[in-house]
């Protein structure tokens, strides 16, 4: 078989793994159906290297492709759109705070604890903490980074591996590198700032989990929602607040100073420095939304053109070359 360095599907230049990387189509199968009118040989999948699992290809997970697309378009821009305009109405912004943004703030508060060697505890409005570190919390937090790794190596996701390889010298740093004093900190810090953090990851995660039942029983669209409230309660706070000082949250509540008080008091930091700090993370955390957002849209026109291309292939295993190089051509001018 004459063997072209273009893909037989989308023309474009060939990759350096088995399948091409803007239509998803197997080279030697489709060469075998352009030459051939159907392929003879199995598409080249995961190649036994040591991993106990072969690796999914979760496009093969969506049934419309082409609804896909439309929800990658118009998902997270409505969500967000819809929890920014509850903050600029002022209708609602106390429910969306008890209700979305304080157990997230709080997780965040309890997250950094734990990367810090701190045995907290996350409730509705407090995140308790003992003065002191601990080994509970780095032992658990290191076996869910552990098992996050094993789930990435078993299913070929080498993306997984390299976040829990982060995670993990995060929590060497946290851990063993800084004083009590920095921990407690950024502990304080982690409040709002690692709140719209993890936020930004809950609105993330809708595009991930495709084939399972996070991604079929509609979790993620939970997840999406909870995500955009807590993150526009939190970043509109700050916000606010680079305009007008009596924004800050600055004080006492329920008869306990605030994080904002605190680490002016007792952390020294400005009112510059607390405002901008926590800016600068939620507009960062934007830009990686509109990242993912962009490369959502993109792998649902991926997930198009392999749909395209299965059909193409079910025409050509009925044997009807015809109607394989009708569809062969619609895939190339996608």
């Amino acid at each position: 078989m004459q063997v072209s360095n273009n893909c037989a599907w989308c023309d474009h230049p060939k990759d350096a793994g088995p399948s091409c990387s803007k239509c998803g189509a197997d080279y030697a199968k489709a060469e075998a159906i352009k030459q051939h009118g159907k392929a003879d040989i199995e598409p080249a999948s995961a190649i036994d290297n040591g991993f106990t699992m072969e690796a999914v290809d979760s496009a093969s997970a969506i049934e419309d492709p082409l609804l896909e697309e439309k929800i990658c378009l118009a998902a997270l821009p409505s969500m967000l759109a819809l929890a920014f305009l509850v903050q600029l109405s002022g209708f609602g912004t106390g429910i969306q705070r008890i209700v979305f943004g304080m157990p997230v703030h709080e997780l965040g508060h309890a997250t950094v604890s734990w990367f810090c060697g701190f045995n907290a505890v996350p409730t509705f409005w407090k995140t308790i903490s003992p003065s002191d570190r601990g080994y509970a919390a780095s032992v658990l937090l290191f076996v869910a980074i552990a098992a996050l790794a094993n789930f990435g190596r078993r299913n070929m996701k080498g993306g997984w591996v390299l976040i829990a390889a982060f995670l993990l010298l995060m929590q060497g740093i946290g851990t063993y590198m800084i004083t009590q004093r920095e921990a407690e900190q950024y502990i304080l810090f982690g409040g709002d700032g690692g709140g719209m953090v993890l936020a930004t990851l809950l609105m993330l995660s809708f595009y991930f989990g495709k084939g399972t039942q996070y991604y079929e029983g509609g979790l993620r669209w939970g997840f999406l929602g909870i995500g955009a409230a807590a993150f526009a309660d939190m970043f509109m706070t700050w916000l606010r607040s680079a305009g007008d000082r009596l924004q800050v949250p600055y004080g006492l509540t329920g008869g306990e100073p605030t994080d904002a008080f605190k680490l002016i008091n007792y952390h020294t930091w400005s009112w510059e420095q607390l405002i901008s700090r926590h800016v600068t993370v939620g507009v960062s955390c934007l830009f990686v939304l509109l990242a993912f957002y962009l490369w959502g849209i993109r792998q649902a026109n991926k997930m198009i053109a392999i749909k395209q291309r299965e059909d193409a292939e079910a025409f050509s295993a009925e044997g009807d070359p015809n109607s394989t190089a009708a569809l062969s051509a619609k895939a190339v001018q996608t």
